[in-house]
């Protein structure tokens, strides 16, 4: 083996420069340095925009007894959206192009008239409720007895999606007539691909 001891490699006018053929295997040592000024191309898809967001809405919403509800965020805050991947007015996080794979979320209500024996939230994907406490897709707070206190449901949930999946927040209690929710939160987060 020799070593070529050169500052610089052209190809010829118009042409492309190769190094190596297939089944090659091109070795950069520890300690080197890859820098690029011009277009890389071929290279792993690695997700490069931190696709994240955080909607809030502090205002009351009504929510009748023993039906699924979604959490209104329309005209709410939209916190941050790092990769346009809200929507205030379906209450939606949308995956994104190139960004299947694990998803965090996180999820905050405030109940007023804490009345209900089951306040439930859950996620909905697609349109489609995530239902099952076997399988922990939902999260629920029982009656404690106080039904003049402010009280919280607060959670995350890991899901594995693919591109174009979305998410949304409904909520369910039981309390025999309507109920209100005062403040409500609903974030998202990419962690990268699920292999």
């Amino acid at each position: 083996m020799g070593t070529l001891f050169v500052d610089k490699l052209d190809p010829q006018s118009g042409t492309a420069l190769e190094i190596g053929s297939s089944g090659d295997t091109i070795t950069i040592p520890s300690g080197a340095t890859i820098a690029n000024s011009g277009t890389a191309t071929g290279f792993s898809s690695t997700i490069s925009t931190p696709y994240a967001t955080r909607m809030s809405k502090v205002a009351s919403q009504s929510i009748g007894n023993a039906a699924w509800t979604l959490l209104d965020l329309a005209s709410g805050t939209e916190v941050f959206d790092k990769g346009s991947i809200a929507d205030l007015s379906t209450s939606k996080i949308t995956v994104p192009s190139g960004a299947g794979g694990l998803w965090v979320f996180q999820f905050f209500l405030r109940v007023d008239n804490f009345r209900a024996d089951r306040n439930i939230f859950q996620l909905y994907k697609n349109g489609s409720g995530l239902s099952g406490t076997v399988n922990g897709d939902t999260f629920e707070m029982g009656y404690w007895g106080n039904s003049s206190q402010y009280s919280s449901i607060f959670g995350y949930q890991l899901l594995n999606l693919a591109a174009a999946d979305y998410v949304q927040p409904y909520y369910y209690q039981n309390s025999g007539g309507s109920d209100n929710i005062f403040e409500k939160s609903f974030s998202g987060w990419y962690l990268g691909a699920s292999s």
